[in-house]
């Protein structure tokens, strides 16, 4: 999970409504050539205490319907998988699929796609929770780690301070090294650190978004993207996104010009989520990264945005909205997925959820195949939304796929193989 305090206040709740553990169908692999957009979606579903891993391609169709589960034998690597897994969030290409078991696991799991076999494991906890958010593959023998938590205890081991980029030789697999990101924090208060988020290769250049909470999630700063130099694992630049806090989401524009940033804020906690420090921002990285234009929440739909944004088009955006309960736990306000024009600002809601808040996954778009993507956790019983999106950016209505119906587990998140 991304622990933030939406995580806190929501936990009991999500646990309250898991079910009872489910028998899991057997592993399935898969052999796909690519095209143009990959070979296909990752589709985890989770009920946050167990999870599968199913695959569809881009027009929906199942492909397996579970490569690895949370009942899948671990094959003598360690524990199984979690209610808490997500995939990387770019685009993962050659034979093996990597899994993030995020909190409290702190595991990378090296799956072959053809057999469904895990063929490798690498913790990056170092001996403390570290919550790996993403991961990024540089070359053959390198990779990038997001690691979200900060160690209050370093210093008993090797590499343990967290809140960092763990350098990782994947062909091992075994740690290598870390970039420190507390210079990206200078001028703060002792008690922020940078809580990397999320890690994008564009054109070349490494880009890391930090989300720059308190280490006990009581309150956040102004939250930061950092370019960094994959020859000397240093830090070149750093952007502060002056009004926005809580920043999770990243994507690029299908130009690699732009990038655009989701934020949530940093107070979830309350019945009514505060708007302040939530919003969305676009940035220019023709050169140094610089801040080009500002959405505040209160401009996109008056909700606190979500964990997912994407280019549904040149200039046109995806992005979701999160609903919220109020005290006696009834649904106050639905999630919402919504499409803004970055030129004229106009936003369209393109979805709620079907009656229930927190159930709209994140959105992932596939430019050139035109269509995107979002995991509904209760509409059709849990299915995996698709668009059809024509070249100016416009959306037909959504096809709802269930990614795999007998386990039932609802799906939380999305990545792209």
């Amino acid at each position: 999970m991304i622990r933030a305090p939406l995580g806190i206040a929501l936990l009991g709740w999500l646990l309250a409504s898991c079910g009872a553990p489910r028998v899991t169908p057997d592993s399935h692999g898969v052999s796909v050539k690519p095209g143009p957009c990959g070979r296909g979606l990752v589709v985890i579903e989770s009920d946050y205490q167990s999870s599968n891993v199913s695959l569809l391609d881009f027009d929906g169709q199942v492909l397996s319907e579970s490569l690895l589960s949370s009942s899948t034998a671990s094959s003598g690597f360690g524990v199984q998988l979690s209610g808490d897994v997500v995939a990387p969030s770019s685009l993962q290409e050659g034979d093996d699929l990597v899994l993030i078991d995020r909190y409290p696991a702190g595991v990378l799991r090296f799956v072959e796609l053809a057999t469904a076999r895990v063929t490798a494991e690498l913790s990056v906890a170092t001996g403390f929770r570290a919550n790996p958010q993403d991961y990024l593959p540089l070359a053959p023998g390198r990779a990038y780690v997001a690691r979200y938590e900060a160690n209050p205890n370093a210093g008993r081991q090797a590499w343990d301070d967290g809140a960092d980029i763990l350098i990782v030789d994947p062909s091992v697999p075994a740690i290598t090294g870390r970039i420190d990101l507390s210079e990206a924090l200078a001028g703060e208060p002792a008690q922020f650190s940078a809580h990397p988020a999320r890690l994008l290769n564009v054109s070349g250049r490494i880009f890391a978004l930090l989300a720059a909470y308190a280490d006990d999630y009581g309150s956040g700063t102004a939250s930061r993207l950092v370019e960094l130099d994959p020859a000397t694992d240093s830090l070149l630049s750093t952007l502060v996104l002056d009004g926005l806090r809580g920043c999770t989401s990243l994507a690029a524009s299908p130009d690699d010009k732009t990038l655009a940033v989701a934020c949530t804020g940093d107070d979830l906690r309350s019945k009514q989520p505060k708007l302040a420090g939530s919003g969305l921002a676009l940035l220019d990285i023709e050169g140094t990264p610089q801040l080009v234009r500002r959405f505040d929440a209160a401009e996109l739909g008056q909700a606190v945005l979500g964990f997912g944004i994407a280019y549904s088009a040149p200039g046109q955006l995806l992005f979701s909205t999160l609903g919220h309960f109020d005290d006696a736990f009834a649904p106050a306000a639905q999630d919402a997925l919504l499409r803004l024009d970055a030129s004229s600002g106009q936003v369209d809601a393109l979805l709620q959820s079907a009656g229930e808040p927190f159930t709209l996954g994140g959105a992932r778009c596939a430019v050139s195949c035109g269509a995107c993507f979002a995991t509904d956790a209760k509409r059709a019983g849990g299915s995996v939304l698709r668009f059809a999106v024509d070249a100016d950016g416009n959306f037909a209505q959504p096809i709802a796929f269930r990614a795999e119906t007998r386990v039932g587990l609802p799906p939380r998140y999305l990545g792209v193989f």
